[in-house]
């Protein structure tokens, strides 16, 4: 894990989607916290080099280039909602955060999603006081499966759901369902904690748990409806998102 004191640093990921849907890591975004306040950097990944119709983000044109800025780059500072907006605390709640929330939790939560573009952030886990591995992740799918909507409702705040292996899904073979105690499928896990989930059952040889954080009502839309928490014994040595394709083409210094 690279963010060995929360309070100095934190990593956000930025992934990209391609044409067919899948969702490819492109970029590593950085804040810094000192006593001058925040700083930010962003570097691509190496797997951004080699990914047919994927272009450099607005402002961040060079692929091998450490980008600085002593504030958050517009591509990524546009999709964070002003706290002067009066719908700011509405946003908060949805997100299960307080209305004084970090802007950069928020950012984290909300992924940045918008329908103008194929670029979305995610947080890695985090290692707790525990000795456990966290993240937190909205639900995906929901409404694309029958019935999902109406027992998303139905789910309370800590409620445990169950991982089930998607072999058959013809866009990601390794994909994971998420399915309420009843059986019912609810949607599915987010294509970028599926390689951590299946690393955490084998370092592990046990299930992480999943459970339920926050359910917002139907007057939001799915993407945002159900947010869940994952977590497990963090294995000793481990570095989740350490792969090839997590690897910088400019060193974060």
């Amino acid at each position: 894990m690279r963010d060995t004191n929360e309070h100095q640093e934190r990593f956000l990921f930025v992934s990209w989607r391609d044409e067919s849907g899948s969702i490819h890591p492109i970029g590593l975004l950085r804040r810094r916290t000192g006593a001058s306040g925040d700083s930010y950097a962003f570097s691509y990944l190496k797997g951004a080099e080699h990914l047919d119709g994927f272009e450099a983000l607005p402002g961040l044109q060079d692929l091998h280039a450490l980008h600085q800025s002593p504030t958050l780059f517009p591509v990524f500072s546009n999709r964070v909602m002003p706290r002067s907006r009066p719908d700011y605390d509405l946003l908060a709640s949805r997100l299960d955060l307080s209305g004084d929330a970090d802007p950069f939790e928020v950012l984290a939560r909300t992924g940045g999603r918008r329908a103008t573009d194929r670029i979305e952030v995610f947080a890695e886990p985090r290692l707790m006081g525990d000795e456990r591995s966290c993240v937190v992740f909205f639900a995906r799918g929901i409404r694309h499966v029958t019935g999902a909507a109406d027992a998303v409702g139905q789910l309370r705040s800590g409620e445990r759901l169950v991982l089930v292996d998607d072999t058959t899904n013809a866009h990601n073979p390794r994909a994971i369902v998420l399915r309420a105690s009843d059986g019912q499928q609810i949607g599915w896990v987010p294509d970028y904690l599926v390689e951590h989930i299946h690393e955490l059952r084998q370092l592990n040889h046990a299930e992480p748990v999943v459970e339920v954080e926050h359910v917002n009502d139907l007057s939001v839309a799915p993407h945002m409806r159900l947010l869940c928490r994952l977590s497990a014994p963090w294995p000793e040595g481990y570095r989740p998102f350490s792969g090839p394709e997590f690897q910088t083409l400019a060193p974060l210094r």
